[in-house]
């Protein structure tokens, strides 16, 4: 209805671009932007269609809920002030009982779900400037440290290695700069993608194609108010993960190369005899297309190197432009983030992984006026607290290892750290699934259960016999394995 009234004349939209590329309404799932000249009376006639269009579908249209929503359009996206409402809404969601209600684990699990993902739709459009990102990202710290109670929190590891991917140690957070890289890359992959979508066609009128053929015009001379501006500058980053797929098409955009195609090998006819220098360059391209196969019967497409379907992933964009110069592994990330247990025992054995809970030694260190004497450990009353000797040295420590050894029917030698536990591939209880998923449980419920007596006998001056505290972590590793199958079977 609407493309016959502009046809006629009685509604119309507006032109960009060198192509004058028409644009007179825009459809999502569930809203349309309707675009019309500064006229009464063309608003009068887009009006009329849209009561017509309710009186053959049966729908009502409720004129006085059309307004503009989401993204701002026409700001600054360099200025502070227009990052605003992300600011705003993130200090919304870290609301003061939040900071004291919720465990570590769960003060985690709401940045992960919740707080990464608040500003994504201004991340996936706009460049952020760094002094927001720095603020988001020190909003989101500040609240992973809190907890109950007033005045200044240990910041247990450094946001650098929090911020990594949990395979190299972090909690795969993400710098929100890089975020904003990955996203913004999303669009260079759907550019050549989607030739016949109206957004293509805009982008290509206003500023053009590249002459590869597949990419956006790179050099963008508009305001800082184009979006496209800061999507272009994220190419340098972009283009190395990504590979052009050629099956020799005859499209007038394919690169022309001074070869031929034979059945048997290449052919070069050059104009001139080559230097020294260009026979070495020759030479090493042979080398490099001799793998090379071609069929006339496909198109030429791009592929993404980072997946093995070939296809962008934001994710796999985003882990690589996130990795460290000579990463190392953070052997214990698959046993700890890959058990059954709850959030806020996985992150208590990512901290003592880490070697950063607050045994006697650390707060030595970081609050000698807080600390014990560092040669008494609450539990065996006899040597000095550490993470190694408290979670595997201590006397009854050790004795809590040992009945869960002899369950398994293992045979065993304390390893040097605790770390090292972790590493440490124990057959467990069997190799199947449940076998290994009930091993995991097992060792990280006497983690926890051994930081919680000691935490009960200082502060608490309440202590339990071995026995009580194996009869514990028998009783929270069913529990929470059963619990755990019952939520499986519900969803």
């Amino acid at each position: 209805m609407l493309f016959r009234a502009e046809e006629t004349g009685l509604t119309e939209g507006f032109s960009v671009g060198r192509d004058r590329t028409r644009v007179s309404l825009l459809q999502f799932a569930d809203d349309t932007i309707f675009f019309s000249k500064a006229s009464m009376e063309h608003l009068q006639n887009l009006k009329i269609i849209l009561l017509v269009f309710g009186q053959v579908s049966g729908l009502k249209i409720n004129l006085e809920k059309s307004t503009i929503s989401g993204l701002p359009l026409g700001g600054n996206p360099k200025t502070i002030g227009f990052w605003d409402p992300v600011v705003e809404r993130i200090s919304r969601r870290l609301d003061g009982w939040k900071k004291a209600y919720l465990s570590l684990g769960g003060r985690i699990t709401l940045i992960q779900s919740c707080l990464s993902h608040i500003p994504s739709y201004f991340l996936s459009l706009f460049k952020i400037p760094a002094s927001v990102a720095s603020k988001i990202e020190k909003m989101q710290r500040n609240f992973l440290w809190s907890g109950a109670g007033e005045g200044k929190k240990d910041h247990l590891v450094r946001w650098e290695v929090v911020s990594r991917p949990k395979e190299l140690g972090g909690l795969g957070f993400g710098k929100i700069s890089l975020r904003n890289i990955a996203l913004l890359g999303k669009w260079l992959w759907r550019f050549p993608r989607e030739r016949s979508g109206l957004w293509y066609k805009v982008i290509g009128s206003i500023y053009g194609t590249h002459p590869n053929g597949w990419d956006a015009n790179m050099v963008v001379r508009w305001s800082h108010r184009c979006p496209w501006k800061a999507i272009a500058q994220v190419f340098q980053e972009f283009s190395p993960f990504v590979r052009l797929v050629s099956y020799f098409c005859e499209k007038p955009h394919c690169f022309k190369c001074p070869w031929q195609f034979l059945s048997i090998g290449l052919e070069f006819k050059f104009r001139r005899n080559l230097t020294d220098s260009e026979i070495d360059l020759l030479q090493r391209l042979m080398s490099s297309l001799s793998s090379v196969r071609f069929s006339p019967s496909l198109a030429d497409s791009r592929a993404w190197s980072l997946s093995s379907s070939g296809l962008f992933t934001v994710k796999s964009f985003f882990l690589a432009l996130s990795k460290v110069s000579n990463p190392i592994l953070f052997l214990p990330a698959k046993f700890l983030w890959s058990s059954k247990v709850p959030s806020k025992v996985k992150a208590l054995a990512w901290i003592v992984a880490h070697g950063k809970v607050n045994t006697n030694d650390k707060l030595q260190l970081r609050r000698p006026y807080k600390a014990l004497c560092p040669q008494w450990c609450i539990l065996c009353k006899a040597n000095g607290e550490s993470i190694d000797h408290l979670f595997l040295h201590c006397p009854v420590t050790i004795g809590l290892w040992n009945k869960l050894f002899k369950m398994a029917g293992l045979d065993w030698v304390p390893p040097r750290s605790f770390e090292d536990m972790l590493v440490i591939a124990f057959k467990g209880l069997g190799n199947s699934l449940r076998g290994k998923t009930l091993w995991q449980v097992a060792c990280l419920t006497l983690v926890w259960i051994v930081w919680q007596e000691r935490n009960k006998r200082i502060f608490e001056d309440k202590g339990r016999s071995e026995e009580t505290l194996w009869d514990l972590i028998l009783f929270y590793s069913t529990l929470w394995l059963l619990v755990l199958q019952l939520l499986e079977e519900f969803l």
